[in-house]
């Protein structure tokens, strides 16, 4: 049985006390307390201006410096019906970090403060699963030493904000990071969904670049 659930302090939780079999760490204690506060004022304009789009100020819409990457991720249909088109996750406050839209098999996914794009990945309902075989986002965005660390963060969006599904979000191996520095990445990166980070690549996912 999961210890997971005994106490929210910030920790290390071992594998052999994870739901997902690996190593985690525990940020509930911050994403689940720490509010976020804009210091300019036209951050929070924008924000709540992007709160009635229906998603089209990001059809189409590219990461800057845009490369592709080809993937191999699947996820059960069974998680949710998928519209064709709109808004798929929706920042309600300050403290959700990520819009996510989808447009005829394509899923944006753009910082809710700025509405910039981020992400791109297609995604296709096929014998029973959705199929995701492409992601693209910004060449400069990629470190050498941890070329996939992105593609694990798609993964990590669209299971838990699309999918809601509690998931582990991926830390970068590139970094080296204290436990101040993994509640506070955490916060900034994925808001009150980053419940738990990981060191761990794990999952049904390949890529090939």
């Amino acid at each position: 049985m999961s210890k997971i659930d005994d106490t929210m302090e910030p920790r290390w939780i071992e594998a052999h006390d994870s739901p997902w079999g690996i190593r985690v760490f525990d940020c509930r204690a911050i994403a689940t307390a720490m509010v976020s506060t804009a210091k300019h004022s036209d951050s929070a304009e924008q924000f709540i201006a992007l709160r009635n789009s229906d998603g089209a100020h990001l059809f189409g819409k590219r990461p800057e410096g845009a490369v592709q990457m080809d993937v191999n991720i699947s996820y059960p249909v069974t998680l949710r019906a998928l519209p064709d088109r709109g808004m798929i996750f929706r920042a309600e406050t300050l403290d959700d970090k990520w819009d996510i839209a989808i447009d005829d098999g394509v899923v944006t996914f753009a910082r809710s403060w700025t509405g910039e794009v981020v992400y791109n990945c297609d995604i296709v309902n096929l014998n029973g699963n959705y199929d995701v075989s492409t992601i693209v986002l910004s060449e400069s965005i990629i470190n050498e030493s941890d070329i996939y660390y992105h593609v694990h963060v798609v993964n990590y969006l669209l299971f838990s904000h699309v999918f809601d599904v509690v998931y582990p979000h991926p830390l970068p191996l590139s970094e080296a990071m204290d436990e101040d520095d993994i509640l506070m990445s955490s916060f900034a990166s994925f808001g009150r969904k980053g419940w738990f980070a990981t060191l761990d690549r794990f999952g049904e996912v390949s890529a090939e670049q």
